[in-house]
């Protein structure tokens, strides 16, 4: 190469780089800009970017752990903050048990019961079985209190999940079942309860407690620190998880000028050490969070989606085969306006798969980005003031995942579809940064 040639070409190499830093300077300011909203304030946010099946992005801006009395002792966030991810949690284990439907160990269409060992059926349809697939599409008819009330659907320690279907039993949940107008594998309500039972299901057949299960099977191939339990995650990933938080005045209420109360994952007077060790595996796998409980951090759910996007295979490692996720990621119910078959939660779940949500770009429902319709599937999460969306499109490998932290339920609404201002603006941040080709 002459010199003419050399300096050409270290000119385009600069420029290049010179972009490129400019464009990472934008995305953090836009971050930032969202974190410190006077009205709208966040204790952390995250974003993940996929472009053409390659990484371009992720980080953690924010904080881990705050003082109200002293900032000068707040612990900043990164991309290796690992966050309880509440919902996107349900992927993983819809993994977990595709992995056993796989090796011929699971029938998603046979009736739960057989699996669980005690029977659970809706009164109201005595004839129609409960299935995996119900229980992954949230058709199955059961139902519970929901949202952040977590106490009809986490059995705690040492009673078994079964008595929440048991009559009389300390743990019965009376109004479990739907009523004669809404039936099994038609009607649509989500249920935390199902992937409880999934949880329950996969230690049954494995023998392997859930967590330990997810830990080998799913997590440690993908080099993940990660976990469902935080009693058995490392010493590092531990010391890496943030505590959730919401903005509350003195009696409670949301106040963007009120203090930073702790909600979840606050750890500050030290680690839990209790691991259940006189339970019985297989008798109430909802103990390990199947539904939401991974601590993870958004480096590790970027490659998650990096998994998922290349047809489940991440490093030469195998968690699921093409034909696995093509199934997972197709459509089992929908919403249908003249049938009302399913609880929308306000127009946001509109289709959904064997465990994914299929997102249908519905104005004022369930669209991502305003300014394009991104063919996404995924999930979302909100538990404990932590809003999540992990979604993706396989075919053009691009996808977006966002965290915001510290939110308050149902304060910020959206301008543009049912998700939270939070969503919209990181999504579109995320979006705008990418510059999808749709």
């Amino acid at each position: 190469m002459n010199i003419k040639k050399f300096l050409i070409f270290l000119y385009f190499l600069i420029t290049s780089i010179n972009c490129f830093l400019d464009k990472n300077k934008n995305i953090y300011s836009d971050l930032y800009k969202i974190l410190s909203d006077v009205n709208h304030p966040l204790a952390a946010c995250s974003v993940g970017i996929i472009k053409n099946g390659k990484i371009l992005f992720y980080d953690t801006v924010g904080y881990k752990q705050i003082n109200n009395e002293d900032s000068s002792q707040n612990i900043k966030a990164n991309y290796k903050t690992k966050f309880r991810i509440a919902s996107i949690s349900k992927l993983f284990t819809t993994i977990a048990i595709f992995q056993l439907v796989e090796k011929g160990l699971v029938d998603l269409d046979t009736d739960i019961s057989d699996y669980l060992g005690f029977e659970v059926r809706n009164p109201n349809f005595p004839n129609i079985p409960i299935t995996i697939k119900m229980l992954l599409s949230h058709t199955s008819s059961i139902r519970e209190k929901g949202g952040n009330d977590t106490s009809t659907y986490r059995i705690p320690y040492p009673h078994p999940i079964s008595e929440f279907f048991t009559e009389g039993a300390e743990y019965e949940f009376k109004d479990r079942w739907s009523d004669i107008s809404q039936s099994p594998n038609e009607y649509f309500s989500y249920c935390n309860m199902g992937f409880c039972l999934i949880g329950t299901i996969i230690e049954r057949i494995t023998g392997i407690r859930f967590d330990h299960y997810m830990k080998q099977n799913i997590l440690k191939p993908l080099g993940f620190d990660a976990g469902f339990n935080v009693v058995e995650m490392s010493v590092d990933a531990k010391n890496n998880i943030a505590t959730l938080y919401r903005k509350l005045n003195d009696k409670g209420e949301y106040d963007p000028n009120g203090k930073w109360i702790p909600q979840h994952d606050d750890y500050s007077k030290g680690f839990p050490t209790e691991d259940y060790p006189e339970y019985e595996i297989g008798s109430n796998g909802s103990l390990f969070g199947p539904m939401g409980s991974l601590r993870i951090s958004i480096e590790e759910l970027t490659i998650f989606m990096q998994m998922l996007i290349n047809n489940g295979t991440y490093n030469n490692i195998q968690i699921l085969k093409k034909e696995t996720i093509d199934k997972m990621f197709s459509s089992v119910w929908k919403y249908d306006p003249i049938l009302k078959n399913g609880d929308t939660e306000n127009g946001y779940l509109l289709n959904y798969g064997f465990g994914p949500q299929i997102f249908t770009n519905t104005k004022n429902g369930d669209k991502l980005v305003d300014f394009q319709n991104l063919p996404f599937s995924g999930h979302s999460a909100d538990a404990h003031g932590l809003l999540g969306i992990l979604s993706f499109d396989r075919y053009k490998q691009n996808g977006i995942v966002i965290i915001a932290e510290g939110i308050s339920n149902s304060s910020y609404k959206g301008e543009y579809s049912a998700a939270t201002g939070w969503e919209e603006n990181l999504m579109t941040v995320a979006a705008k940064f990418a510059e999808f080709d749709y």
